[in-house]
């Protein structure tokens, strides 16, 4: 926030003027107890130093009140926005829990994939693995299936990364089905 806008708010203004009325009580104050009222003075000039005195009293009275006034509306405005901002935290906590369940389903997901994979790795013969071929392809499409419903969610929740990650995965899977059924006999898509 600039100076200049600080100045302005009708806090601030107050706070100056309230100063103001302080100070010039405090000057003319010291002006009137200084004043030998034993001697020879000016009679007229001590009564409107007097009079002065009683408006500085005055102005700090009213100001004070309207001091008072705009820290009770400051007040109102930061609840207001106190109140803005623990709704926001609570959308952010939703937000983070909604995350970290889609984050965990996708790890699950991706330590099923490294398992499968490693399942078809083990296979060393060939005809050990082309007999073995339709267990894969059902996990392959189990898996698939649900990370295509996880790359949705996360699209439906604008998570855009989780998306992107479980879109990578799905097409990994397709690629790795895809040299499955090249290996063994036409299975339907």
């Amino acid at each position: 926030m600039s100076n200049k806008a600080k100045q302005d708010s009708p806090l601030v203004r107050s706070v100056l003027a309230l100063d103001g009325f302080l100070s010039e009580l405090e000057r003319i104050g010291t002006k009137i107890n200084s004043t030998d009222m034993t001697s020879d003075f000016d009679m007229e000039y001590i009564q409107k130093l007097m009079t002065r005195f009683a408006e500085c009293g005055q102005g700090i009275s009213e100001e004070v009140a309207n001091l008072s006034t705009q820290l009770r509306e400051a007040q109102a405005r930061a609840e207001a926005v106190a109140q803005g901002v623990s709704r926001q935290a609570e959308l952010l906590n939703t937000r983070s829990n909604e995350l970290n369940a889609k984050l965990e389903e996708f790890r699950i997901l991706g330590g099923k994939v490294r398992e499968l994979n490693a399942l078809i790795n083990q296979a060393r013969r060939p005809d050990e693995l082309r007999s073995n071929i339709p267990a894969f392809e059902a996990q392959l499409a189990g898996l698939i299936e649900n990370l295509q419903n996880l790359q949705k969610s996360a699209r439906n929740s604008r998570m855009k990364t989780l998306e992107r990650n479980a879109e990578s995965l799905v097409q990994t899977l397709q690629a790795m089905r895809k040299k499955l059924r090249d290996l063994g006999p036409k299975l339907p898509s």
